[in-house]
């Protein structure tokens, strides 16, 4: 345990042995850039990008690396300053410095808790009001204070103030949320192929004309109305491009507006040093917080978005599932019905019509054929001496009997005629359209047929004869019990007739 304990110090050590100088590096160039862009012969900036760079450290790193980067910041802000401030006054600036960011990280975390990130409205808002307005404003008067109170100047401590608080905020706002949000590793950067060249032709072609409109000189009669047109680029950016590339972007508009004011060039230039200083800083400041502010609307919005297309994405799997087990339901349903329609209109034993299917039809039939005059019989027969076969070869051999003659005389008749069996051994086929003398034929060549049968069971052969009785629709035979008995008449009569 302690040996793991040493391992762990000396790689920490080795970690901030090699980070701290880098930060400080960049701590420092940061410094002495923005000491580069200072418009006020004072000295004072109008953007101080070290608390951009310092705010992020402390929002993305826990608070127990802050006492190294603490350390990492006095040092670095006195080679800053130094020989254009002298080492009190840059130790004072060092302890507005830290003591400005520290707040601000500290309330961000505390207020915001865990979602810190700037594609969130509400931790944009906190961000805003806490380290861009009101810990800026208090420090402003501390780093006034010292502008106003050690430095001969002719300026106003307002003047000061406003510059100090628009150049730490401008710091922050160009340098925070971008260092922070692509480091945001919830938020993968993808540019597609297709997009690419827009990607980079869109930024080329909009920093070129920051350039043109900065590098111009202007004269006091014309209003510096130009820059407005980078804040709907900027926003035209956000919507094509994200919220990072569009920040990249606000940041070299600003930098490059800086360069050109400073040497009085651009749009502001024909104000007086405070003058343009102001409004450089309000301009930027303008830009970048509508970039902001959209980029996380746009974001909220596609977040949204991607959670609807989930939901519908789930709501569709769940219907397509639903929609399956309807169908399913729905044909199991359809296969009982089925079913069942055949247990109510078909005999268990033969598979033909059963007596009440038998009745129901025939109805029917007879109401149509009277109804639209076509010609209807009927072939009425049963099996002679059936009782003798079941009691001489068993009731199983009975039940063969009558499925083999059923099946025998079904592959003799058409499609649309209706085969029933109605008793135990007595059949009828009901014949639409065809007359009296064509199913007298029908009826000798189902009696043939059945003559000349063998019907082989598991023991016996078995021959059986029928007898049949036809009947026609007609004048005096025109209902369905008039048609039925005289069928059935005629069918005792041949019976009789042998």
């Amino acid at each position: 345990m302690e040996k793991q304990s040493v391992a762990l110090l000396k790689t920490s050590a080795v970690k901030y042995a090699l980070l701290l100088p880098l930060l400080a590096f960049f701590y420092i160039a940061l410094g002495k850039l923005s000491l580069g862009f200072a418009t006020m012969p004072e000295g004072i900036a109008v953007v101080w990008f070290p608390n951009g760079l310092l705010l992020a450290l402390f929002l993305l790193r826990p608070y127990k690396e802050w006492i190294w980067y603490i350390l990492m910041v006095i040092p670095a802000e006195l080679i800053a300053d130094i020989p254009q401030f002298s080492v009190s006054q840059a130790l004072q600036f060092a302890c507005v410095n830290l003591g400005e960011t520290l707040s601000s990280a500290y309330l961000l975390r505390k207020i915001a808790g865990s979602e810190r990130s700037f594609h969130n409205t509400q931790y944009v808002l906190f961000f805003i009001i806490i380290a861009l307005a009101l810990v800026p404003s208090i420090s402003a008067i501390f780093g006034a204070l010292i502008y106003h109170t050690q430095i001969e100047t002719q300026t106003d401590f307002m003047a000061f103030w406003r510059i100090w608080f628009f150049g730490d905020s401008l710091g922050i706002l160009l340098l925070t949320p971008l260092i922070v949000s692509w480091f945001d590793t919830s938020r993968k950067l993808f540019i597609s192929k297709h997009y690419l060249s827009e990607t980079l032709l869109t930024n080329a072609l909009i920093i070129l004309l920051s350039i043109a409109i900065f590098a111009q000189s202007f004269n006091a009669s014309i209003l510096p109305t130009t820059p407005i047109i980078f804040i709907l680029l900027s926003l035209w950016v956000v919507y094509r491009q994200g919220l990072r590339l569009s920040m990249v972007l606000g940041f070299f508009i600003g930098l490059i507006g800086v360069y050109f004011t400073v040497n009085h060039q651009g749009p502001f230039s024909v104000f007086d040093a405070v003058q343009n200083t102001l409004y450089l800083q309000e301009f930027i400041a303008a830009m970048m917080t509508s970039i902001l502010f959209f980029g996380v609307l746009l974001r909220q919005i596609n977040d949204k978005n991607e959670e609807i297309l989930e939901v519908n994405k789930a709501l569709h799997t769940l219907t397509s599932e639903l929609e399956k087990r309807v169908d399913e339901k729905t044909e199991a349903l359809q296969k009982a019905n089925a079913k069942l329609q055949e247990l109510v209109t078909k005999d268990a034993l033969t598979g033909i019509y059963n007596r009440y299917y038998f009745q129901h039809y025939f109805t029917q039939e007879v109401a149509r054929a009277s109804r639209h005059s076509y010609a209807l019989s009927i072939i009425l027969f049963d099996i002679d001496y059936f009782k003798k076969i079941n009691d001489t070869y068993g009731h199983q051999a009975g039940d063969e009997v009558l499925i083999s003659l059923s099946q025998a005389i079904l592959k003799r008749l058409r499609m649309e005629d209706i085969f029933a069996r109605i008793g135990g051994e007595e059949f009828i086929i009901i014949l639409s359209h065809i007359d009296g003398e064509r199913a007298k034929c029908l009826a000798e060549e189902i009696r043939a047929l059945v003559a000349s049968l063998c019907i082989e069971t598991q023991t016996y052969e078995i021959r059986c004869t029928i007898s049949l009785g036809v009947s026609s629709l007609g004048k005096r035979i025109n209902s369905f019990e008039s048609l039925f008995a005289d069928a059935d008449s005629k069918l005792y009569q041949a019976k009789e007739l042998g």
